[in-house]
């Protein structure tokens, strides 16, 4: 590791401890006790003053009320800063008002030239795409706000078969194959569920705190329907990997030695989209339980079959 980036290095990570022993820095960073000390004065140099505890254990302790150094990145954190702006381009609305091209051009206006070169020439060979985002999403700014001030929220939202209103507590916003969706806790049916953020047709803000202490991680957690149903399916080797790709199915996934079979307890009410999810995999997926599932399958296909009759 170069000097610089280990004095980077060690900057933040004093910074946050603001109480350290030499020994604790020549341990982290591979260092000498000396070359510890003359890091220690390096930082010194760039406004970053620490004194010496006296006493049996010693030490230093970073002092307060001082000016700090400005942030420092390496060019390899700028780099992905600005990729990460770049690959924002593909939402047409965004919960925090950004431009990202003005972002991107400001990132660009403060790094050396060379950098600045490179990171241009850098886009022809590396990008980080997302799906584009097709629909409008008027109220993602308040959803979010809502969220982080942890208030409850009445919406308007029109689903492919109703128009209702519903009063929620929305836990946080996430954006998902070109589509963002609200994650919330409904109170009338005690369960947390998700909704699409471009079908919210109007939002009020209540003065009723948010009493769930539910976070976004509990998207990664195995969700427990009330009305659950057993879904058994029998997949190909080429049904594995699709499946893997879908963030609803791969969770449910039991390899096997001739391809895999998918294992999941899917609500009764959502066996109209789990259909829909196996339909594109095709003769890759053979559904062998529920039986509401068959039969919602079978009369899908039908429809699509009587089209070419």
């Amino acid at each position: 590791m170069k000097k610089e980036q280990i004095l980077y290095e060690m900057m933040w990570y004093v910074q946050n401890k603001k109480e350290f022993t030499a020994q604790e820095l020549a341990d982290r960073f591979h260092l000498s006790i000396r070359s510890v000390y003359r890091y220690i004065t390096d930082l010194a140099d760039l406004g970053l003053y620490v004194e010496s505890k006296k006493g049996r254990n010693g030490g230093f302790t970073v002092l307060a009320n001082q000016v700090l150094p400005p942030v420092l990145f390496t060019e390899d954190e700028i780099t992905a800063l600005y990729f990460a702006i770049q690959s924002l381009q593909n939402f047409e609305e965004f919960p925090f008002q950004m431009n990202t091209v003005t972002a991107g051009e400001k990132l660009l206006a403060v790094v050396p030239a060379k950098l600045k070169e490179k990171l241009l020439h850098l886009e022809d060979h590396f990008q980080l795409s997302a799906p584009k985002q097709i629909v409008e999403n008027s109220y993602l700014s308040e959803l979010m706000r809502a969220a982080m001030d942890q208030v409850e929220i009445e919406i308007v939202y029109q689903s492919p078969k109703r128009r209702s209103i519903k009063k929620l507590e929305p836990i946080g916003i996430y954006a998902s194959n070109g589509f963002w969706y609200l994650f919330a806790f409904d109170p009338e049916s005690k369960e947390t569920r998700h909704y699409r953020a471009d079908r919210i047709q109007q939002v009020t803000i209540l003065q009723e705190r948010n009493k769930t202490e539910t976070t976004l991680a509990e998207l990664n957690e195995e969700f427990i329907p009330k009305d659950p149903l057993k879904m058994v399916v029998k997949l190909t080797e080429k049904g594995v990997k699709q499946c893997m790709e879908n963030r609803y199915l791969y969770k449910g996934i039991v390899p096997t030695e001739n391809g895999g079979r998918l294992e999941l307890m899917v609500a009764r009410r959502d066996i109209s989209y789990t259909a829909t999810c196996l339909l594109l995999l095709g003769k890759e997926a053979q559904v062998v339980e529920p039986p509401e599932l068959i039969a919602h399958l079978q009369e899908r296909v039908q429809e699509i079959a009587d089209l070419y009759l």
